[in-house]
């Protein structure tokens, strides 16, 4: 059978009433609640599978449902995380061996691709992947419908309230409302490329990180090399070494390692590129030069640390994004908000990990946040579109404020509310008590 554009055009009308566009782990969050809050409800994806930085990463660990005095974040993320034992029982919250946040949630990144699409198959959420985002169609201050591109032709969603979780706020520009990006200067986090590695000997890793203590960061605690999954934060010597024989070009002070949930496997965050994150040309090649400085760095730990002499390089992520675009909402998170662990009456979501400042060059800025702060819905409502809720990082927030939020077990929490709201929304119910009542009912913490 021949057909052509005439005959058979290939582009399609689909109808619901909340459609979630990014399938990161806040959109994922944001349409599972939508649906569990009776909408009708669609998730688009650019990738090829949900998660984002959690799946194709790959991320070190979720990070943290707890701050120093217990749980701060339930609802939606906890009815993931229980269904995701079920798949993998060792994802569960486990101690943060360098006490820099309560505690961090270890996982397999294969068995996350599965439980992500089988979580929202459940809600009887129609999820389209590898469908990018083209423009936004708008009635008056309202979205009245998405046009998106997928391989085989156009898909226009027409729908009652969108949820912005592309990361970037790029929703959010293409609806007319304001973005910001960077610091006071524009200058954004940089970029980096992690990498899985398989192989690794953890006892002989336990005993070098004994002999060398001196190099592995801690705070306000000592590094506890018998639990159960390790988080490293130093090899300063060996990378300072790595350097000074021309092993890596790359000068790094310290990198972060996580243990996964499988045996004698780790997450390494080692590489730093300046890129502009709002230019596809420079994200290109920060591909590229962050798959060769992951590549320098395991070459050079496997010739002079035992416990990686026999590794591989098991998978190398896709450039991760720290900050880009921020949606201007109602209201603006600060850095006060966050030190000050706000709260009021309109509070839909939670956070609680540290302001974590990437610089440009090998140093990192951060402040400790013990106290959980609370996140009002005004954050997740763009200021001059009235039906477009956000969630993730891209959530109105400043450059120091959005390096707390924006990290993964907060952004579940801001997409639990942005469902929620989004959905209230679309069914003309949408007011303050209600979102909160809903929230509620559904297990989060306010």
């Amino acid at each position: 059978m021949n057909i052509n554009r005439t005959t058979k055009p290939l582009d399609r009308t689909i109808h619901c009433g909340v459609a979630v566009v990014g399938g990161g782990i806040a959109g994922v969050m944001a349409a599972a609640a939508a649906a569990k809050s009776g909408a009708r409800t669609l998730i688009a994806e650019s990738s090829t599978f949900l998660g984002g930085v959690v799946t194709m990463g790959p991320l070190e660990a979720l990070m943290t449902p707890e701050d120093s005095k217990g749980t701060v974040i339930a609802g939606m993320a906890r009815e993931f995380l229980d269904f995701l034992r079920t798949l993998d029982s060792a994802a569960r919250a486990v101690e943060d061996t360098t006490g820099y946040c309560a505690s961090i949630v270890p996982y397999d990144a294969e068995t996350m691709k599965f439980a992500l699409l089988e979580f929202l198959h459940r809600y009887g959420v129609t999820v389209l992947t590898e469908a990018t985002l083209e423009e936004v169609e708008k009635d008056g201050a309202s979205i009245s419908a998405l046009c998106l591109r997928t391989k085989t032709g156009a898909v226009r969603v027409e729908c009652s309230a969108v949820v912005d979780a592309t990361g970037g706020g790029y929703a959010s520009y293409l609806a007319g409302n304001d973005v910001e990006v960077g610091d006071e200067s524009g200058r954004s986090q940089p970029v980096t490329v992690l990498c899985r590695i398989g192989g690794v000997d953890i006892d002989l890793l336990k005993e070098y990180v004994a002999a060398h203590s001196g190099e592995f960061k801690t705070f306000q605690k000592e590094l506890h090399l018998q639990a159960e999954r390790l988080h490293l934060w130093g090899f300063t010597g060996a990378l300072k070494a790595g350097h000074d024989s021309g092993a890596l070009r790359l000068l790094r002070n310290e990198i972060h390692m996580m243990q996964t949930t499988r045996p004698g496997e780790v997450i390494a965050n080692y590489s730093r590129i300046n890129a502009d994150p709002l230019d596809p040309l420079a994200l290109s090649e920060a591909q590229r030069q962050g798959m060769e400085q992951v590549r320098q760095l395991h070459s050079w730990f496997r010739r002079t640390i035992p416990a990686f002499a026999n590794s591989y390089i098991a998978q190398t992520g896709y450039v991760g994004v720290r900050e880009s675009g921020r949606a201007v909402g109602r209201y603006t998170l600060t850095r006060d908000d966050i030190v000050a662990a706000r709260c009021g009456p309109t509070d839909v979501a939670m956070g609680a990990f540290p302001i974590d400042i990437h610089q440009s060059d090998d140093g990192m800025k951060f402040e400790r946040i013990v106290s959980g702060y609370h996140i009002p819905q005004e954050c997740l409502m763009a200021r001059s579109v009235e039906n477009l809720f956000l969630a993730g990082r891209c959530i109105s927030a400043t450059f120091e404020a959005n390096a707390s939020c924006r990290i993964s077990m907060t952004c579940m929490s801001t997409g639990h509310a942005a469902g929620v709201m989004a959905a209230s929304c679309a069914a003309g119910t949408f007011t303050t008590e209600a979102v909160r009542g809903i929230l509620k009912e559904q297990g989060a913490i306010l």
